[in-house]
């Protein structure tokens, strides 16, 4: 199904002077039609599949898609909302025949007995024919002169110069900030993937820190989280689409690190992913008697992340919650601390990294329905990597946590 709340998407394209967007990146247009984006997906060039979205909430979404990942899309949009064109992959369907005694060569050949003359498949897909139809579709939606928007942040220059090649009276538009607007608002569907996924991320958590003792290696702890995940992946009966974890132990946080020895910091910044929708949070734990150094660190991210989580409520601009925790490090002492940003949207993407981003110049206005992952970390070569990092989900009067382990530094007896 889609998630595009149709209402809001009407009132951001209106503001932004809108009649429709094309969507061609593979997550934006499965977020959009409810449909995977099929194999030619892979290659992320433009044309392989296009999600057409009317700012009239009364106009079908339509999409141009491969032959091969039609059925899927016309289950989610009905047979007269999809456009397909051939892809590499060679196909025959005999069900009609199948239940005779003639040959398979036979049986293929009545099967594909429809195809046009000259028929022939192209190397991957053909970009071309994608356009040719995407142009049909918007004539037969009256969308032909329309004011349309595309989401330029994906497209190679290439495929985008073919588009207007191919469409040459069109004036589009750069939609990126509108589609990022639209998706930051999540449907309900789309808050209970990422919090599931979170609940397997945590169980994970509990199964890690249990393994953790003297002289046990990164890669075993590792192991420990994941296990834990699969075993809370497996009595909820869902499937998980992928995991990802940044775990690290002792003084060096980009190399990993080795077996655990007393004073060693251990980070943990992991995420679980439901149909591509990825879960992230984080903590960080001390192994035996911690140095002051350590301790003044953790104290330091976790007064800057109470701050922060003071105005990630509804009404409150991003950039704020940014500013009240670099003050809160300058505070500490760390007074040339920076930080690029102190979290981000989450979604279907190919990061779990979603903009908009709790950042300087994100003015953005915090609303309910938003899934934020509010984190406040340092990377500190010499003593390690820390982090407090809490998935939430905005509500009308404030941020719950998908998360319950405490966030201070932990100390752990070895």
């Amino acid at each position: 199904m889609s998630h595009v709340n149709r209402a809001r998407a009407q009132r951001l394209m209106r503001e932004r002077g809108l009649d429709a967007i094309v969507l061609a990146k593979p997550e934006s247009y499965t977020w959009a039609s409810g449909a995977p984006a099929g194999v030619a997906a892979f290659f992320r060039r433009a044309g392989a599949c296009l999600a057409v979205v009317p700012a009239e909430p009364s106009a079908p979404i339509q999409v141009v898609t491969t032959e091969l990942f039609a059925p899927p899309a016309r289950q989610a949009l009905g047979d007269a909302h999809v456009w397909t064109h051939s892809d590499w992959v060679e196909t025959a369907d005999i069900r009609p025949w199948a239940e005779g005694d003639e040959s398979a060569a036979v049986l293929v050949s009545r099967a594909q007995a429809q195809r046009p003359a000259g028929f022939a498949r192209p190397a991957v897909f053909d970009a071309l024919a994608a356009f040719g139809q995407l142009a049909r579709l918007l004539k037969s939606a009256g969308l032909a002169q329309a004011r349309l928007g595309l989401d330029l942040d994906f497209w190679p220059v290439a495929d985008y110069r073919l588009l207007c090649d191919v469409l040459p009276g069109v004036v589009w538009r750069d939609a990126s900030a509108t589609v990022r607007a639209i998706k930051v608002v999540k449907s309900a569907g789309e808050i209970e993937r990422l919090q599931t996924a979170a609940a397997w991320a945590e169980a994970g958590m509990v199964k890690a820190i249990a393994a953790i003792h003297h002289g046990v290696d990164r890669s075993e702890i590792a192991q420990a989280w994941q296990a834990g995940v699969a075993q809370a992946m497996q009595a909820s009966g869902r499937r998980m689409s992928g995991q990802w974890e940044y775990i690290t132990v002792g003084p060096l946080p980009w190399q990993g690190g080795g077996r655990v020895q007393d004073g060693d910091v251990i980070k943990f910044d992991v995420g679980c992913l439901i149909d591509g929708y990825s879960s992230d949070s984080g903590r960080t734990f001390v192994c035996g008697q911690p140095r002051q150094r350590t301790l003044d660190i953790a104290q330091g991210l976790q007064d800057a992340f109470e701050a922060g989580l003071e105005v990630l409520k509804p009404g409150q601009p991003m950039s704020e919650v940014h500013r009240r925790a670099t003050d809160a490090m300058h505070r500490a002492g760390f007074v040339g601390y920076q930080r690029g940003h102190f979290g981000h949207s989450l979604g279907h993407d190919t990061f779990c990294e979603v903009a908009p981003f709790l950042a300087q110049e994100a003015h953005d206005l915090i609303e309910p329905g938003m899934v934020l992952a509010f984190e406040t970390p340092f990377y500190v070569d010499g003593e390690g990597g820390f982090i407090i990092e809490d998935q939430f989900v905005i509500t009308a009067t404030g941020a719950e946590p998908a998360w319950s382990l405490p966030r201070p530094l932990q100390v752990l007896a070895l």
